[in-house]
């Protein structure tokens, strides 16, 4: 598991990029649907939505490829090189969605990035 080959980054980048259409998705969904009931109306709202069917295909796809990541890097460096989700899932609710990150938040973005780029491993 030494060195992070170029290509891992491939499927690396693609499952960030999903979990920011996975977010989006989901934001579009629960405004679409309204809040959550115990009701057959409900679910089925939620279940039709559209939002709701494309963020759970993007879920979907983005397990499929971290599995690759996880084979090929082992699930300790893997999990924490998928953190790239993270940093696009915030950016994509930021710019995309309109939601509001505290500097607390925007830290803890910049950790992870930096902590990525400069990963002796790497």
């Amino acid at each position: 598991m030494g060195k992070v080959s170029s290509l891992i980054w491939f499927p690396g980048v693609l499952i960030a990029l999903l979990s920011a259409l996975n977010a989006i998705c989901w934001g579009f969904a629960v405004r679409e649907v309204g809040d959550p009931q115990l009701s057959l109306d409900f679910l089925l709202r939620l279940a039709f939505n559209k939002w709701y069917v494309f963020a759970l295909a993007s879920a979907l796809v983005a397990s499929f490829l971290s599995y690759v990541v996880l084979r090929e890097m082992g699930v300790l460096t893997g999990r924490f090189f998928l953190s790239l989700g993270t940093i696009a899932t915030i950016l994509a609710c930021t710019l995309v969605l309109g939601e509001e990150l505290t500097p607390r938040g925007w830290a803890g973005v910049t950790l992870i990035w930096r902590a990525l780029l400069s990963w002796k491993r790497w």
